[in-house]
């Protein structure tokens, strides 16, 4: 099946996702939440011409869980690093109002929204991480 699919956004010169396995915390570039120490989450090093040099996006498990629950069921989702989170809300939001698919959607967007909500209130409860 194929579809047109147009993003509005600018196309990077280089981009690489790779998986990892957090050898100590880090913040996830979406939630701003805690990547903990052993806990797997998915770097993506990328260079935009708008931005001087290059950008490290750390996504954790809990919004990748987010964006992998979107992505299927809508036709072009497009998002962007650091608004992934929103994007993923409002394109559910914005898909089949009304219909069977679109309120399951949202609903388990909306689920997966509360996990992540949770997980960086307990995070920010237990110290955080500076970096």
């Amino acid at each position: 099946m194929s579809y047109d699919c147009y993003c509005d956004g600018e196309t990077p010169t280089v981009y690489e996702q790779t998986d990892h396995i957090a050898r100590k915390e880090h913040k996830c570039s979406e939630c701003s939440g805690v990547i903990e120490k052993h806990e797997p989450y998915e770097r993506t090093f990328g260079v935009w011409p708008s931005v001087d040099g290059l950008e490290v996006f750390k996504t954790c498990i809990r919004c990748l869980a987010l964006r992998e629950f979107v992505q299927p069921n809508v036709k072009c989702f497009c998002w962007n690093h650091g608004n992934m989170i929103q994007d993923a809300i409002d394109e559910a939001q914005n898909s089949g109002t009304g219909q069977q698919l679109g309120s399951g959607l949202l609903f388990g967007a909306y689920r997966r929204f509360v996990l992540i909500r949770r997980h960086r209130k307990f995070s920010s409860l237990a110290g955080g991480v500076s970096k």
